[in-house]
This record gives C-alpha cells, structure tokens and sequence, in this order.
C-alpha cells in the first residue's frame, strides 16, 4: 500500500508546497452535468497573484466607487474657489403697459406703451468675516481626505484580494490532501478485506475500514465545494464573472517574506504612521473640520459688499426726451384736489412730432454692508457650537484610527511569528506522521498491529498535512496583513521577492 510515498506530490520541502489540480478520476462527481472539479462553473482560468492584483486594481467596484467620490470632492473643492469670484446677474423684461394711471394729483393719465427693462450687476464680496477663505480650505481639505480614502481602498483592496488568492491556494492543497485521505482509506479497505478472507481480520475490521472510507469521501465533497468557493470569492472581488472557475497558475507556491525580519514593531510603527491612507484622512477631515468652525464663526461678523448697477430702459416716447413741457393744470380746467398750490406738472403733450423708440441708462455704484443676526444670534451661534462638536469628534476619529493601527501592527506581527515558527514545527509532525503511518501499516500486514492503530496513524498523518499547509499559507496571509498594517499594499510589494526595508 505505501500511500505516504506520494507526499511529494504535496509538500516539495519544508517551506514550499506543490499546487495542481487531483485527477478528475480520484474526485467525487457531484452531479452528471459539471466536472467534480470545475462544479458549476462554465469556464476556467489559471492566475497568479500578480494578475489578480492588477485586475482588481483596474476592476473593483470599491476602488471605483471610492474615485468617484474623490472627483466629486474635487468639484466641490472648484465651488469653494467661486467664493473669490464676483457674481454676475443679468436681467431682460420685457413689458406690455396699458390703461390709465391716476396720479396722486388727481390727474388721470392714459399709458398705452410696450416698456422694455434690461439689467446688469455685479456684486463682489469683500469681506464677510473669513467665510470664502475658509470654506474654500474645509473643500481642499475634504478633497484630500477623499484622495487619501482612495488609496486606502487600494491598500484594502489589495490585500483582500492577496488573502482570498492564498485562501483558494490553501483550498487546492487541502483538496489533495483529502484525495490522498480518500486513496489511503480505500488501500487500507482492500487489506483489510484480504485479511478477513484470510481469516485474520473480523468483520468488524472491515466495516471499520468502510466507514474511515465514508468518512473521508464526506470531507473530500466538502472541500470539492470549498474549493470552487474560494474561487468564486476571489472572481468576486476582483469583478470577474463567477462562471469562471480561478485556479492556480504557479505550481510551487513558496513561503514569501514580504517584511524584512530585522524591523522591529517600532519601526513598523513609524511606517504605519508615514503610510496608512486612513490616518491621512482622517487627519485631512479634521483640518476640515477646524476650518468649518471658523466659516461658523463668520456668520457672527458684518458682510461688506461692492455693487455695481447698470440699468436700461426704453420705449416709445412722443418728442424730445431731453426736453419737458409743463402744462398748467388751471388753464386745463382740471380739478387736482389738495395739490392747488402747483401752477404747473412736466407732462409730454405729444405736440412736438410724433413717437419713437428709446433707450436710456442709469448707472448704479456702491457698498453694501449688512450685519444680521437671526433669533437675535441663537441660530450662529448654535451652528458655532455644533462645528466645535464636530471638530472634536473629527479629533477623537483620528486617535481611535491611530489605535487601530497600532494593534493591526502588532496583530499581524505577531500572526506572522506565530505562522513562521509553525512551519518548522509542523515539518517535523508530517513526518513523524508519515512514519507512523508507514509503521502501522507494516505491522498490519504482519499481523502484529491493529487496524485502529492504521486508523488513528492515518488521522494524525492527513492532520499533519493540513497543519502543515495551513501554516505555510498563514504565513504568507500574514506577512500580506502586515504590509497592509504598514499601509503599502500594491501589485510590487505583494509580488516582490525582496523583503521591504525601512
């Protein structure tokens, strides 16, 4: 039987570890449509870790989402600047007048006249208590923050994306194992059978023997499933169509020292401090928010303004417009109540040619200044007070992201320890499995060993083989998390063979 010899097929050495994908002879068909290994996907596609960086890099919906809020920001930014800028109105109006207008002299007078109104201001506000100024650095600052959210996305996303990747490798190794599970039970089945019809064995050996079988089978089905899991999560975050089953390209995933071993936690301390996109945000929006105080503080102070006016009008007038004719109302006849002291009123008689067209002018300058307070000052003085909370909150979100920092640091130094010195200890166990397995079966087959002993050497052998690999690919999500702690996850430094240095 002899079912350790093919831990080559696994394990190259202590510190790499052989992928590729079990004949579809020794998997377990789920259903008759789908191969027991691609299960319900369509198509498949070999990557590596670089490719699924880049891809997730160009196609992630998080990173898209936290760009566009950035461009929003940006504009928003622009319409702060319009602050410094005058404003511009013009007006057109153009009017149909008619019936008759009664003035309070008692004079009744037909108007019959299209009148057309044209404007044109210009309004410049020279001062109002610091609020252009300030509002255009709480949008500068915000915009910052927003830049700084999209390369913290990246720095998420990229290691997301890198845990998933070794996530799906571990899946693939743990799916060989349990092959090599299945094949070791099944050979340890046909002994036993031998030895029953030999006469040495019971029956209760063999039904013994069937259900170690049944039981590895059962954990061969789940991790077939697991592993077309991993997969469609990892399709998943990089936007990839989950039809699409991700395997492993790179046969020989190897342990990979992302962070030089001589740094210690200060120093990854101090580049998570230089680095991390979340502390550089929220440090932007606390600026911001410093700044959004005195932009409060502004509605409490006096607004002073520059006007400019142009005004046109025109329509048709009878005459000479730059002349008046005063007409006596006695002489008329005509009766103007109380206004009996006035001997004459400039009205047009029309007498002087007939009618025109004109335009004229006026133009208007001057400074406005206003000083409002509404409900007596409560309402800027609330909105004070409630940009001060603000800007307090804005600081607490600052250290509370600095603390957690500091522990992801630490965390994943620690994880990354602990993954590291497990390589070597679990090296030693897969091979005292190994040979306890080998071991048990020779004394099986001489009649001097146990079928539980086969059993309980294989459990401790297949166990060994899953420790092993998951501390070999632990190790490698470690020192991802790590490089994410530090705040410099990018397609290079999650591929790079040399250690990151301070």
């Amino acid at each position: 039987m002899q079912a350790t010899k093919s831990s080559g097929a696994i394990f190259k050495d202590a510190d790499n570890v052989i992928v590729k994908p079990p004949l579809l002879t020794a998997l377990i068909r789920l259903d008759k449509k789908h191969s027991p290994y691609d299960l319900d996907a369509e198509s498949k596609s070999a990557v590596n870790l670089r490719d699924v960086l880049n891809t997730a890099l160009a196609s992630n919906l998080d990173i898209k989402i936290s760009q566009q809020v950035a461009d929003s920001k940006k504009w928003v930014m622009f319409q702060g600047v319009s602050g410094f800028l005058p404003n511009i109105v013009n007006e057109v109006n153009q009017e149909a007048i008619g019936g008759t207008y009664v003035t309070p002299a008692g004079l009744a007078v037909p108007i019959h006249n299209p009148f057309l109104t044209t404007s044109s201001s210009i309004t410049w506000t020279l001062y109002q208590g610091g609020a252009i100024i300030h509002t255009y650095k709480e949008y500068k600052h915000q915009y910052k923050a927003s830049q700084a959210a999209v390369k913290g996305s990246v720095n998420d996303v990229m290691s997301e994306v890198a845990n998933l990747y070794y996530n799906l490798v571990l899946n693939e190794v743990l799916l060989q194992i349990r092959v090599k599970e299945v094949e070791t039970t099944n050979a340890l089945l046909l002994v036993n059978k031998d030895l029953y019809a030999n006469g040495v064995n019971t029956e209760l050996d063999v039904l013994q023997a069937k259900y170690q079988l049944s039981t590895a089978r059962q954990a061969l089905i789940q991790q077939q499933v697991s592993r077309r899991q991993a997969a469609v999560k990892l399709a998943t975050a990089i936007n990839l169509d989950p039809e699409v089953d991700l395997t492993v390209r790179d046969k020989l995933v190897s342990k990979i020292q992302l962070i030089d071993s001589s740094l210690s936690p200060g120093d990854l301390l101090r580049l998570a401090i230089d680095n991390r996109p979340e502390l550089k945000r929220f440090d932007e929006l606390r600026l911001a928010a410093k700044d959004a105080v005195k932009v409060a503080k502004a509605a409490l102070l006096p607004v002073i303004k520059g006007e400019g006016l142009v005004i046109g009008s025109g329509s048709n007038v009878r005459g000479n417009l730059g002349s008046t004719q005063t007409t006596g109302l006695s002489s008329a006849g005509v009766g103007v109540g109380p206004a009996t002291s006035v001997s004459t009123l400039p009205l047009e008689t029309g007498s002087e040619g007939g009618s025109h067209y004109s335009m004229r002018s006026l133009f208007v300058l001057g400074v406005d200044v206003q000083w409002n307070f509404d409900g007596l000052g409560l309402k800027e003085v609330s909105q004070l007070n409630s940009a001060r909370a603000d800007a307090r909150k804005a600081s607490l979100e600052f250290t509370h992201s600095l603390n957690d920092v500091y522990k992801q640091v630490r965390d994943s130094y620690l994880s990354s320890l602990a993954a590291e010195n497990l390589i070597i200890e679990t090296t030693d166990t897969v091979n005292f499995g190994a040979e306890e397995l080998r071991v048990a079966e020779i004394r099986l087959k001489d009649g001097i060993g146990t079928n539980l002993d086969v059993i309980n050497a294989q459990k401790d052998y297949i166990n060994a083989l899953v420790s092993k690999a998951n501390a070999l690919v632990q190790y490698n999500i470690a020192q991802t998390q790590l490089m994410h702690a530090i705040g410099r996850s990018s397609v290079d430094t999650l591929t790079s063979n040399v250690p990151l240095r301070q």
